[in-house]
């Protein structure tokens, strides 16, 4: 009786065991992209002395790195890639560089930045070179800034930070050695080269910069516009002219009245202020200030660049054009009917996370203003940005919150991700979507 009873249990284990892996709810898991059938060979049945329950989740093991591509599934562990010899001679002068970066060094020395990289070489044994584009940006002077270098017990890079951070400059490494380059998160601090306009030159913009900040006093009451605008030019490094072309197209003349009480007031302030009420804005056009209708100045767009360091925005440089469009001006951006455009700066190298955009004047002096608010406001090191494709924030799209955007996605679903934090709608790229130190960090 007791060998009756034991046959009977191996027959019903045995069972168990074949119906198990039969059954409807054993299938792999959903994903782009080829990959091998997780139904077991029927050659490789299990043994009924050896077969045990199966304890994984919906009866497949989970990922794994060791596994090879497609998840492993259906494929034993594929042994690690062999480096090549010049990938094993370039992880040992990685490896070689960080040591000599992080290791301590005892120095006592005053020198000129230009003197910087022989002195680092010789005491160190680490190359060393200076990005004179950086320092140009900077405007800083090689041979003229002064640079104390002292150190007792501490570690290299912490010296350099010390020495270089008076001069917002950084020491960075990349593939050939330690260079010495501009820090730009501390210059969009200082307000220093935080943009750039196109086809504008920096001796122009400069004095552009100065007539939009000269305050001005002016009264008028029912004043004709031509004669307030002679008042206005006194004061600044430009011309102003009147589009009357375009105004006598909606009606308007150069003796439209305005009226305008300033005293002590900044010249963006008292233009915007005198204009708006007849529908009216002011340019920058041939090296000239150009009050014109607001139409016209939808035909004739500027082009500016803004850098995102110190603002809060380097992770993703679509969140910052969303931000932008929902909240400066939302309805004149080509997404919603109007004329402004914008598009990502190439992200990859030593290139500065930013954003080129094409709008009227009037629209990039609000622009101007948000980015500085958010500088005033932002703390800390910059999030290196992420090295994924852009897609237009304001398309028939959604972001997922991990940082992929979706196309023509229902955003309802974005919160629905997996156990492991991703989203099944995420974009399935043959590279991985890691983040990338911007700046040439190596």
């Amino acid at each position: 009786m007791k060998i009756a009873c034991t046959i009977v249990v191996v027959i019903a284990t045995c069972g168990f065991g074949v119906s198990n892996a039969q059954s409807p709810e054993f299938q792999g898991p959903r994903f782009e992209g080829p990959r091998r059938p997780n139904n077991p060979s029927p050659q490789a049945a299990p043994s009924s002395a050896h077969n045990t329950p199966n304890h994984y989740q919906n009866g497949y093991p989970p990922h794994s790195s060791a596994t090879g591509p497609g998840g492993g599934y259906g494929r034993g562990p594929i042994p690690p890639r062999t480096r090549s010899p010049h990938e094993e001679q370039a992880l040992e002068w990685a490896m070689f560089l960080q040591h000599q970066l992080h290791q301590r060094v005892e120095l006592d020395a005053e020198c000129k930045l230009s003197d910087l990289p022989r002195l680092i070489q010789e005491e160190v044994n680490l190359p060393c070179t200076l990005d004179q584009a950086a320092m140009r940006i900077a405007g800083v002077t090689p041979a003229a800034a002064v640079v104390e270098l002292q150190a007792r017990e501490l570690p290299l890079r912490v010296a350099l930070k010390r020495a270089l951070t008076p001069l917002n400059l950084a020491a960075k490494l990349n593939s050939e050695g330690l260079v010495i380059t501009a820090d730009f998160t501390e210059l969009a601090r200082a307000g220093i080269a935080t943009d750039r306009w196109a086809g504008i030159s920096a001796e122009t913009v400069e004095k552009m910069e100065s007539d939009l900040n000269q305050t001005v006093s002016i009264e008028t009451d029912n004043m004709p516009l031509s004669e307030a605008v002679a008042l206005l030019q006194e004061h600044l490094h430009h011309r102003i002219v009147l589009d009357v072309f375009s105004m006598e197209g909606e009606g308007l003349s150069a003796d439209v009245p305005v009226s305008i009480h300033a005293k002590e007031t900044s010249f963006r302030s008292v233009m915007n202020r005198m204009l708006r009420d007849q529908n009216l804005t002011f340019s920058f056009e041939d090296d000239v200030w150009v009050v014109t209708t607001v139409t016209a100045a939808e035909d004739r767009p500027l082009n500016r660049i803004y850098y995102l360091e110190a603002t809060g925005l380097t992770q993703s440089i679509g969140e910052a054009m969303q931000l932008v469009q929902t909240s400066v001006d939302p309805e004149s951006w080509e997404v919603l009917g109007g004329m402004g455009t914008m598009a990502p700066l190439p992200t990859g190298g030593s290139n500065r996370p930013g954003i080129l955009i094409s709008t009227t004047f009037a629209t990039h002096l609000k622009t101007e203003t948000l980015f500085d608010a958010l500088r005033a406001g932002t703390v800390g090191e910059d999030v290196p940005t992420k090295s994924e494709p852009f897609q237009d924030p304001m398309s028939s799209g959604s972001f997922h919150p991990h940082g992929y955007y979706v196309p023509g996605s229902d955003p309802a679903l974005m919160s629905q991700g997996n156990s492991s934090g991703s989203s099944q709608n995420a974009p399935n790229n043959s590279a991985p979507n890691t983040p990338q130190q911007t700046g040439g960090m190596f």
